[in-house]
């Protein structure tokens, strides 16, 4: 299983960082691997999610289940082909300066040796760029 951890600090509140990574439908506007993202069913304070990423050439739908903890987390995990598992942890920490913390931590395994090769050697890429989206969307959102 692989593993990895992204974070930023931002100066936006926390309930402004956990609106911006809950709003799963606007991901296809700012996030590079998001084609589109889709609810297709909420209960509670769980959405499950369509979505259709590129994270290699080809795009790949996969469904996710996000658990909401607002405003203090958000769980994603899927199990959905290609993947064994994929467990990622969103998590929003405020700070004394009115800003926030705001930290990805992913774990995933893939079925196929040929996209764990390709994806392992990108991952953290994607990752980081994703931070870096959030980061901008941010901005635009709450200025500064």
């Amino acid at each position: 299983m692989a593993t990895h951890v992204e974070q930023v600090e931002l100066p936006y509140t926390q309930r402004q960082v956990f609106d911006l990574v809950a709003d799963i439908e606007a991901y296809a506007q700012f996030l590079p691997s998001v084609i589109s993202a889709r609810i297709k069913r909420r209960a509670g304070n769980t959405l499950w999610v369509d979505q259709l990423v590129r994270f290699t050439v080809l795009p790949m739908p996969i469904a996710t289940r996000a658990v909401f903890d607002a405003p203090n987390s958000i769980h994603i995990v899927c199990s959905d082909n290609p993947v064994v598992t994929f467990s990622e942890l969103w998590t929003f920490v405020p700070r004394g300066d009115g800003g926030t913390h705001l930290r990805s931590s992913t774990e995933y395994t893939f079925r196929s040796n040929l996209l764990r090769r390709a994806l392992d050697a990108k991952f953290s890429d994607l990752q980081a760029a994703t931070m870096r989206a959030f980061a901008a969307r941010a901005r635009v959102l709450y200025g500064g």
